[in-house]
């Protein structure tokens, strides 16, 4: 299977808010969130995503979801399972809208360009909302960090996997607990001058 999976579309004439989902959006569970009524979002991720809105921020969701390849469910179930979690931010902020949902099905032995920490799902994201055709392009994990498509995109992620996609990418990054998520950093995400935290692809 090809990937990333694409769900929802927009344009970008500003910044991107590139956002991890389980951890960040939504709880995470051991073994995935396998079905819809199994997602429960975590208070306050929907009125973080209107504040970035408000912003003028375009918010693109960057999953890794390997059940898909595992076989352990379908590309059907996947989009139930984001219907709700559009639904349930709406439910908190009805302007907490999310523009696009990338999601790579793979696993990491089918070594795809896509599964985070590659910036594929953020490559294709950022090529469909700003109409660009970056090249997926090698990334130097030793070397210095790419420049930024835009000098306040962020990626905000709870693993190191989603650091090294927004490094990769030049993005301002920022880590959040597994149990706090958007939340906890959307006061410093705001902040134009917060470059966001520190990271070394070479260390994680």
């Amino acid at each position: 299977m090809e990937g990333p999976i694409v769900d929802g579309s927009g344009s970008a004439d500003g910044p991107i808010a590139f956002i991890d989902r389980d951890g960040v959006l939504n709880y995470g569970r051991n073994g995935y969130v396998n079905y819809p009524h199994e997602l429960v979002i975590i208070p306050g991720s929907g009125s973080a995503i209107a504040r970035l809105r408000q912003k003028g921020y375009t918010i693109c969701v960057v999953t890794n979801q390997s059940p898909i390849m595992r076989g352990l469910w379908t590309v059907e179930r996947l989009h139930s399972i984001h219907s709700a979690l559009r639904r349930q931010l709406l439910d908190e902020d009805p302007e907490a809208q999310i523009d696009i949902i990338m999601t790579c099905p793979h696993r990491n032995r089918d070594r795809c360009g896509c599964r985070k920490p590659w910036p594929g799902m953020l490559v294709k994201a950022n090529n469909i909302l700003r109409n660009q055709n970056q090249p997926n392009r090698h990334i130097d994990w030793a070397g210095e960090k790419p420049k930024p498509w835009n000098q306040l995109d962020i990626m905000v992620g709870d693993r190191k996997s989603d650091m090294g996609a927004g490094w990769a990418v030049g993005a301002r990054t920022f880590e959040v607990s597994d149990r706090l998520g958007l939340p906890q950093v959307i006061d410093r995400m705001l902040d134009d001058n917060d470059p966001g935290d520190f990271y070394d692809p070479m260390r994680w």
